[in-house]
């Protein structure tokens, strides 16, 4: 089997809803946003042998707005409040069907591309046409056996069960105040960085990629762990 070098690429995916009921935390989701892309700049330094590029899309049912597509996080400006401007309904199957599998077709097969995608929510699907609930379900479980990570986080619905339904493990659920939002993002961005670190160690040890994938989909499971509010 081919070993792994110590060089690699994390793919960060944020899916975040900007459907009608987002409203009321527009600005608290503009600054928690920026936090995590704040994080992202700062794991870059601090492990510059790890690539970071970003993808982050804002969604409703009028529009999926493709703010960033795989974009190398030093080429990526804060989210600002125009790019942010929530209204109507909630296509979440397409918005994770649109986004996922093309970054899958274009990583696939390739152990070093690592992809964490979080989506962030606060209801459920209502308007979807392209993707269906099995759709998602199917590719989540399809890319989560090559090693991707999933989080689910959301406020004002069944969070945990919403999660469940589509085979994602790491679920967080929220309460949708000014000081609820802080606190996901902070612990969110905790997870993130400390998941990060578990993935450079990875790919510094000379194991081969069945080996890998399986440190990785170990990894994934205990995202949210061993964080504490």
């Amino acid at each position: 089997m081919k070993e792994q070098t110590s060089t690699s690429t994390i793919h960060n995916v944020i899916i975040l809803d900007k459907s009608g009921s987002m409203s009321s935390i527009r600005r608290q989701a503009v600054d928690g946003v920026n936090e995590t892309l704040a994080s992202i700049r700062s794991q870059a330094k601090k492990t510059p042998e790890q690539r970071q590029l970003v993808t982050l899309v804002a969604f409703c049912g009028c529009e999926m707005k493709r703010l960033y597509i795989d974009t190398p996080i030093d080429q990526v400006s804060d989210l600002r409040a125009k790019d942010y401007e929530p209204c109507c309904m909630t296509p979440l199957y397409d918005a994770i069907g649109s986004t996922i599998a093309p970054l899958h077709r274009n990583i696939a097969d390739d152990s070093r591309q690592l992809a964490s995608v979080t989506i962030i929510t606060d209801g459920y699907e209502n308007a979807s046409h392209e993707y269906s609930h099995n759709d998602i379900k199917k590719l989540i479980d399809s890319y989560k056996e090559e090693g991707w990570l999933f989080a689910y986080i959301g406020a004002d619905h069944d969070v945990e069960a919403v999660a469940y339904s589509l085979s994602i493990d790491n679920a967080l659920e929220f309460e949708k105040s000014d000081k609820g939002t802080r606190n996901m993002f902070s612990r969110f961005i905790k997870s993130k960085n400390r998941w990060a670190d578990a993935m450079c160690c990875m790919m510094e040890a000379p194991i081969n990629e069945e080996e890998l994938c399986e440190r990785k989909k170990q990894a994934n499971r205990d995202f949210f762990v061993d964080d504490e509010m």
